[in-house]
């Protein structure tokens, strides 16, 4: 009588240090809950650390989650609202803060939302900055693709975060395209933001000035795409004030 193959055996602290490695590979991850009951806790707290929400239907199934597993709430650090194409209602989910979800994820350091479909421009009632004050406090946010109404929009968002040190910024733009705002218009915003670093990418050039002007003593990184300014929408006719923005860096 044959006996079964013997399976090569790995020790459970290097599983561990292969598993760390597969951060962010989801579908490796799931593989790994699944392989046997010595991995799965590591390969499911490497899953729980960032969530991402498609749908409402998501955010109700998440919260009924962690209502039953409130010691896993804990573990997440990445919130990411990006609607799907099965959400009819995309703009609930982007303007609408969940309140009842982040109350229960005390450790959030980072926050992002964007829809690359999303025709129209978003705007914050004030009750919803008032709820990003109050819930989401977030050292990292990330915006794209995204657009939003009007240049002060985003400044209020930005300035809602009083945690905030970095910021990505990808296919970040002002809807509709025409609508202008000038340095005046945002001069209000100028240096009340302590961001550090920011890296832009396929954005509108007056979103990169905004982000300089409300910054400007606290900024030490600014990476940009500079070749795809021409590309973007928004350029004119109110480029000399962020041109002239952007040369009061050292």
């Amino acid at each position: 009588m044959s006996s079964l193959p013997q399976f090569p055996y790995i020790l459970l602290d290097v599983a561990e240090k292969i598993i760390d490695q597969l951060n962010g590979d989801n579908p490796s991850l799931r593989s790994c809950t699944l392989t046997c009951r010595g991995w799965h806790p590591r390969a499911r707290y490497h899953l729980m650390a960032s969530i991402r929400i498609r749908s409402r239907e998501d955010l109700s199934s998440i919260y009924d989650y962690f209502c039953c597993n409130p010691l896993l709430a804990g573990v997440v650090r990445n919130l990411s609202i990006a609607p799907d194409d099965s959400e009819s209602n995309p703009l609930f989910l982007l303007q609408a803060i969940p309140v009842f979800l982040l109350s229960r994820l005390p450790n959030i350091r980072r926050y992002s939302i964007g829809h690359r479909f999303l025709h129209t421009g978003i705007a914050l009632h004030a009750s919803t900055l008032k709820c990003i004050n109050t819930y989401l406090h977030v050292e990292e946010l990330g915006l794209g693709p995204l657009s939003f109404c009007t240049l002060p929009e985003l400044a209020r968002l930005l300035l809602a975060l009083p945690r905030l040190r970095r910021l990505g910024c990808t296919d970040l733009n002002i809807r509709p395209p025409t609508a202008t705002t000038t340095a005046v218009g945002t001069n209000r915003f100028r240096d009340r933001c302590r961001l550090s670093e920011v890296d832009v990418w396929n954005t509108s050039i007056r979103v990169v000035g905004l982000i300089a002007q409300i910054s400007l003593s606290s900024l030490a990184v600014l990476r940009v795409d500079l070749d795809r300014f021409a590309e973007l929408p928004g350029l004119e006719p109110d480029v000399g004030w962020v041109d002239g923005m952007l040369s009061s860096f050292d």
